[in-house]
Formats: structure tokens, sequence, C-alpha cells
């Protein structure tokens, strides 16, 4: 399998893994704390969403920064003009960050639902830091996929890519924006699902594009 074959493959594959573990997280829970008590219901189920939903983040963070890669690439190849792909490799240094911080968050998790029979108060308290570890996550995300946008939009000429890179600019902002709005779910909701089908799209194109 070539580099680009799996590049496309990832950004694929991680979303739908992803949007498979939200579909099994509990919902109707506003607090860390009525969170995990539908979470201890079926430890053993929570913990393979967790996986799944882990599993998708690396898959498809992995995707973007392999993708970064080919666009930092493309611009070092051009001989010694400017161009914007560029920077694409501050971005391919962010996104596995994202991986980082969401293993963290998963991790602490784990634990919770592990001493939660012998310690509801511990348990409690580390599925709180757990709960707000991926909150700074957003000014990660929002940064990296404003450069990746804006140099994937410079690369190539077809109006595809274009209309992608944008959308990946606004995605970007959308996460900028989440840090300091309360109480949005519309914003985080419309943010993250547009973050997958983009990248799905973009997935599709990488295997479908002939360079």
């Amino acid at each position: 399998m070539s580099t680009k074959n799996l590049t496309g493959t990832l950004l694929i594959l991680g979303p739908i893994l992803i949007l498979g573990a939200f579909i099994g997280w509990p919902v109707g829970e506003d607090t860390a704390e009525g969170e995990l008590i539908a979470l201890v219901k079926d430890p053993s189920f929570s913990k393979a969403i967790m996986v799944l939903f882990l599993t998708g983040i690396i898959l498809l963070f992995t995707g973007l920064s392999m993708s970064s890669r080919t666009l930092s690439m493309s611009a070092r190849s051009t001989d010694g003009s400017t161009k914007w792909s560029a920077l694409a490799t501050p971005s391919g240094i962010l996104f596995p960050l994202c991986i980082a911080v969401m293993a963290a968050s998963v991790g602490l998790n784990f634990g919770a639902l592990g001493i939660h029979p012998n310690s509801v108060e511990s348990a409690n308290a580390i599925y709180l830091v757990g709960y707000h570890l991926t909150e700074g996550v957003g000014l990660i995300m929002g940064i990296a996929f404003a450069l990746f946008g804006i140099s994937l939009a410079d690369r190539y000429a077809d109006l595809l890519h274009r209309v992608i890179g944008s959308l990946y600019v606004i995605i970007g902002i959308g996460h900028l924006l989440g840090i300091f709005t309360t109480g949005n779910d519309v914003l985080g909701i419309v943010t993250w699902m547009g973050m997958f089908f983009v990248s799905a799209a973009l997935g599709v194109i990488t295997l479908r594009d002939k360079d």
C-alpha cells in the first residue's frame, strides 16, 4: 500500500470509528459525574466504546499529519518560491498533539472506571480531570486545521481541493471559537461533524488522486 492510499484510508476510517463511538456514548448527561454513573453500568461496553473512539482519533489525526507532511514536502520542492502550503509543516506537528491529549483523557477515564467499585469519590475526581482535559485541545485543533486548510487550498488549483481547504479553515475557526463560548453545544457538534465529513471527503479525493 502506497503512502497516498494509506493516508486516504486513514482519513476515511478514522471518522467512521469516531462516529460509531459517539452512537454508543451516554446521551443526556450534562456533568462528568452523570456520565460516569452511566458508563459504570456496563464497564466492558464503555471501555470498548472508548477504545473505538481513541482508535478513530489516532487514525484520523495520523492521516491528517501524513497529509500535512505531503503538503509541506511539495512546498519545499518549489524553486525558492514562497508558498502558503509551507504552513502544513506546523500543522503536521500539531495534529499528533491532539492524539496525545485524547489518549491521556481516555486513560483517565479507564482509570476512573477501574476504581469506581472501590472508591466512588476518587473515581469521580479522576474522571473529572479527564472530562475537562480535552477543553484545551480546541486551541491546538483550531490552529492546526486553519493552517492545514490554508496550505491545502494553496497547494492545489482545482476547485474541490480549494473548497475542502476553505472548509478546514472554517472548522479551525469553529474550534477556536468553541474555547470562548460556553453552553453552545450546536457550535461544537457542527464543528466536530464538519471535521469528520470533510476529512472523509479528503480521504476519498486522496485515494482517487492520480498525482
